[in-house]
């Protein structure tokens, strides 16, 4: 998950913590996303984080990550077979699959095909691919069976477009959720106690362990929005209606999501300008971009902390409940201004770089 670092790259939407912020920051809400060098987490670039211990773990990030999955592959029941799914996934470091992935993914399928957060798991698993996936049914089987989140219907195979009766269904559904708080909670346990597949000199065994467990949990990619980000922007007619309610739905994603939350009040503000929702999603983008930049400010480490209350509150708590910690109020004071102020505003408000 942060904004504060616009000459960083946002490789990865996916990070659960640090990358983030800083893919939201990055992508500007325009549905693109830069594909340069590995972005910086939130933990990495934070006063509070040993340099050493920073450069272990991405030193043994990409061993820790195929130590696990092999571990894991070899489970039986629904929350390991998950895990396993979600860690073999492409992440930022590593772009392809871990081989035998798909086998997992199937294996999954198998047994627990009619689980919704199973069919969760395989259907983002299959909108990662650019190339024909395990299990393609997933998306229609996750609908059927679970129809009432939103997040599931834009769950399409190699990341389409979706449909305008996908895209109804999706603002039609009760709620959002992203299950953030699900799949944390399914990582942290399935990764619990597992050591580093290294030890390095002068580097406590069990915190490298703790930042290893959580590079591999922020690696795990979220959703993807950019289709129906570029689908709802300029909406007319019945796509407007059905994009404004999208919208409202994922401002609320249940799990707090933070990407969601983003992404909803982006197609709010874009939609229903000089409006009160306008205005309260304007705040919410100002309440995030203040959370960023106490966190990242911080001599304290926080991660930990934040990964188990977002199982516990969901993301967009457990943030403000770590700001508060640090120090600071859970909302920007009146009056206050970020160090970027282009932060606040969609990517089409902002002011070009000047050209080189």
């Amino acid at each position: 998950m942060k904004l504060l670092f616009p000459h960083r790259s946002a490789s990865s939407l996916h990070r659960r913590l640090g990358f983030t912020a800083l893919a939201i920051a990055m992508l500007g809400f325009n549905g693109a996303m830069p594909s340069p060098a590995r972005a910086e987490s939130m933990e990495e670039s934070n006063a509070s984080t040993p340099p050493a211990l920073t450069h272990a773990a991405q030193e043994l990030r990409s061993a820790y990550r195929q130590q696990q999955w092999q571990r894991l592959a070899l489970k039986n029941d629904r929350d390991n077979l998950i895990a396993a799914v979600l860690i073999g996934m492409p992440t930022d470091d590593d772009k392809t699959p871990i081989a035998g992935n798909a086998d997992v993914e199937q294996r999954l399928a198998r047994s627990y095909g009619h689980d919704p957060l199973a069919l969760f798991a395989l259907a983002l698993a299959c909108q990662m691919q650019n190339s024909p996936c395990v299990a393609p049914d997933a998306h229609d089987a996750l609908t059927r069976i679970a129809p009432d989140n939103a997040m599931h219907w834009l769950l399409l195979p190699n990341d389409a477009t979706p449909s305008e009766a996908q895209l109804h269904s999706a603002a039609m559904a009760k709620y959002a959720d992203a299950h953030l708080r699900d799949t944390t909670r399914i990582l942290l346990a399935a990764l619990a106690g597992q050591p580093a597949p290294a030890q390095r000199a002068g580097i406590d065994p069990h915190e490298l362990a703790l930042r290893l467990r959580r590079d591999a949990i922020e690696q795990v990619a979220l959703p993807r929005f950019k289709a129906v980000v570029v689908m709802c922007k300029g909406a007319n007619g019945q796509r407007r209606d059905d994009c404004i309610a999208l919208g409202r739905n994922l401002e609320a994603d249940r799990s707090g999501t933070i990407l969601s939350k983003m992404i909803g009040g982006t197609i709010v503000r874009r939609l229903l300008k000089g409006t009160p929702d306008e205005a309260a999603a304007k705040e919410l983008r100002r309440d995030y971009v203040w959370m960023s930049e106490q966190m990242d400010a911080s001599k304290q480490p926080y991660m930990e902390r934040v990964m188990s209350e977002t199982v516990a509150y969901g993301e967009w708590k457990a943030w403000q409940r770590a700001v508060v910690r640090l120090g600071a109020a859970a909302t920007p004071p009146s009056g206050w201004i970020p160090k970027n102020p282009q932060m606040l505003l969609l990517s089409e408000e902002r002011t070009p770089a000047p050209s080189k």
